[in-house]
């Protein structure tokens, strides 16, 4: 798995998504992690400084069985990232197929027939 910088790791995503647009799917994960061994389970610090602890960072990670990429987002540039993230998912969903959902009368017909 290569560690990238974020813009960095916005490209490759993005080229990721257009290897993968006629076939194939991408996995995105976000979690938070510490980057480091955690201390044991009694010494976690309480919830409400896990999200403003500067120690903690966002891991992110993206995979088309393929290739895996991974970056590391700090609590500051979090905002930004999230939003530039968010760009690209939306640019590459242009290659999903719509689903034809039938009409109401459509459905009213199927119904009746299995009666």
């Amino acid at each position: 798995m290569v560690l990238l910088e974020n813009d960095r790791f916005l490209t490759e995503l993005t080229k990721m998504y257009e290897r993968n647009r006629e076939s194939g799917s991408v996995w995105v994960t976000i979690k938070r992690s510490m980057l480091k061994r955690l201390p044991k389970r009694n010494q976690l610090p309480p919830p409400e400084r896990v999200f403003t602890d500067p120690e903690w960072v966002r891991l992110v990670r993206a995979s088309d069985g393929k290739k895996k990429i991974s970056t590391t987002v700090d609590t500051k540039a979090a905002e930004k990232f999230s939003r530039s993230l968010s760009l690209v998912q939306m640019a590459s969903m242009d290659g999903l197929q719509e689903i034809k959902k039938p009409s109401k009368k459509e459905r009213a017909k199927g119904s009746t027939k299995k009666a």
